[in-house]
């Protein structure tokens, strides 16, 4: 599966919820994330704990752009039982580089995910996610530039690296 991204630094979230609700985006509610990142070469590759429910093996490739990015990736849905002994094996072959916890307010807008990331030792961020499942890359496009403009995201400093990869970051900076 394939997406075009974007992720801003963002303070508050009032102006753009307002929007969203304007034009008809649905709120699809609260969420409580913690992603471990493995040390993978050949990409990224997390375990995310949804709500503490619902687990996902996801590997993504995604380059380091300063603008929009694709990012191609995959999900697995792992049973609760499973996740144990998936993790174990993982931290063993690839062992674990970081944690990044989040609360995400996620939004719909036609085939685009808006999220308001509240990141523990980060921030609060903004990321869309305009998914290429039900449509190409010309219609993904036309459809993300309208989001980027509707909610004037262009003047927002663009963020080129995970979560994973900021917090990385930070911890060498202090």
């Amino acid at each position: 599966m394939k997406n075009i991204e974007l992720k801003i630094f963002l303070d508050d979230f009032k102006d753009i919820n307002s929007i969203l609700k304007k034009v008809g985006a649905k709120y699809k509610g609260k969420i409580h994330q913690v992603d471990v990142y493995y040390w993978c070469k050949g990409g990224r590759l997390k375990l995310r704990k949804i709500n503490n429910q619902n687990f996902e093996l996801i590997f993504y490739k995604r380059p380091n752009f300063n603008h929009s990015r694709i990012s191609d990736y995959r999900i697995f849905n792992i049973p609760k039982k499973q996740v144990k002994s998936i993790k174990s094996i993982l931290d063993k072959v690839y062992g674990e580089k970081n944690i990044v916890k989040k609360e995400r307010n996620l939004w719909i807008y036609r085939h685009t995910r808006i999220h308001f990331d509240n990141v523990v030792k980060l921030g609060k961020f903004l990321e869309l996610e305009t998914v290429m499942k039900k449509i190409n890359f010309k219609q993904a496009i036309k459809e993300y530039n309208k989001i980027v403009k509707m909610l004037n995201l262009s003047k927002y400093k663009i963020y080129n690296r995970s979560y994973s990869d900021l917090l990385l970051k930070k911890q060498v900076l202090v």
